[in-house]
């Protein structure tokens, strides 16, 4: 199969990309190739260099609540359960980020940013990759891919806090998150302590997901109150259900049909982005944020806007069951009431905005504002992923605020 280079904004890797988690290969049991999408086409997918929204070095550049221009931070922790009960809006200085059925508080100065895995010793245009220098939360979701190369550098007497392999050189204090048990033959990180050399790795199982903090002593007051507050909640700080039926996959659709273009004004957005895989019933959301304000109302419009019929779809370059590995649930919220429109982006079929009513084909104003912070796009057709991504791929990790 044939491979054509395409220019990704600041980044252009010519080689074959596989999907590997960070502790495991895994290819997407829905039938498409996983890469962060952009920097290749292959056979009409796109394969980009590094996930869409990944924010900048040391992960600062979201504004005093972590949260995008525009962007709602979380206010509070409502619709919590397994015994904790409603946090309440987090202290100055911190912000709530959810995985699964897991909400857990973070400090608002470690931002978004993909970590280095596995190719953490390939070079990008001739120049070696460049990774977050300050404290971070893992921005690479469950789709994640690395080059398919192999980098050495640690002893195998010193535990691999990390994880990939990556040399200390390259490691800052960070958060992430993995579902548990472990999927794709990835390895099942036992919950607790262990220190090496000045680092300190905390792990803690909450619900259906894990939360991780890699520390250095400096900032491990932080990570130890960091894995304190993650508690179990079927319904996150945005609104977000914890699972969600769109779930079901194959092109599912709201059970509470709408129209949205009754809906003149929006108070709020909120983009829930959901696992495919991840049957209905069981903890499938990946990262959630909320729009508001001038940010909500565009979005809104840009919906009422684009044709109906869906689309950009390529029919014929796969499979017509293969309705991607993610996809998105918007939460329309307007005087207190609230309407879910789904969002499918990665198939060579059935893209679109569905509001139950009728499906919308994505453009680059209702398409291109979805992605921030930890709602990122993996991969997926070309078509599509270039309506969403007008302006092409940053740098992996771009040195100023996306």
């Amino acid at each position: 199969m044939g491979t054509h280079p395409v220019r990704a904004s600041r980044r252009l890797v010519v080689t074959w990309l596989v999907d590997v988690a960070r502790h495991g290969r895994r290819r997407g049991p829905r039938g498409l190739m996983w890469a962060p999408a952009a920097a290749l086409v292959i056979g009409g997918l796109a394969l980009a260099c590094g996930p869409a929204g990944g924010d900048v070095t040391g992960g600062h550049g979201r504004g005093p609540a972590g949260a995008a221009p525009g962007e709602r931070a979380a206010p509070d922790g409502h619709g919590t359960s397994g015994g904790h009960g409603a946090t309440g809006a987090p202290e100055p200085g911190w912000r709530l980020e959810s995985f699964r059925d897991l909400v857990v508080e973070v400090p608002a100065s470690w931002g978004p940013a993909p970590a280095p895995g596995g190719d953490w010793c390939a070079t990008v245009e001739g120049r070696p990759q460049a990774f977050p220098d300050k404290p971070y939360v893992d921005s690479r979701g469950p789709y994640r891919v690395e080059m398919a190369i192999g980098c050495f550098s640690r002893t195998e007497e010193e535990p691999d806090l990390h994880g990939g392999g990556v040399p200390r050189d390259y490691w800052s204090p960070h958060v992430w998150f993995t579902a548990t048990p472990a999927t794709g033959g990835g390895e099942e990180i036992p919950d607790g302590r262990v220190s090496s050399n000045g680092w300190t790795r905390l792990v803690r199982t909450v619900g259906a997901a894990k939360v991780l903090v890699l520390t250095d002593d400096a900032h491990l007051a932080e990570a130890e109150r960091i894995i304190a507050s993650a508690h179990q909640a079927e319904v996150d700080p945005h609104g977000c259900a914890a699972s969600s039926p769109i779930q079901a996959g194959g092109f599912a659709r709201p059970p509470a049909p709408f129209d949205v273009a009754r809906l003149d004004t929006v108070d709020t957005i909120a983009v829930c982005h959901y696992d495919l895989n991840s049957p209905v019933g069981s903890p499938g959301l990946l990262a959630s944020r909320e729009l508001g304000g001038a940010a909500a109302a565009a979005l809104l419009a840009a919906i009422n806007a684009a044709p109906a019929g869906g689309g950009p779809d390529t029919p014929g370059t796969c499979a017509k069951h293969m309705s991607g590995n993610t996809g998105i649930v918007l939460r329309l919220t307007a005087g207190g009431s609230t309407h879910e429109a789904y969002v499918y982006f990665e198939s060579c079929v059935g893209n679109g905005i569905d509001d139950g009513t009728t499906l919308r084909a994505l453009t680059a104003g209702n398409c291109a504002p979805l992605w921030s912070g930890r709602v990122v796009q993996s991969g997926g057709s070309a078509a599509p992923f270039r309506v969403c991504h007008p302006d092409g791929m940053p740098a992996v990790n771009p040195t100023k605020p996306s």
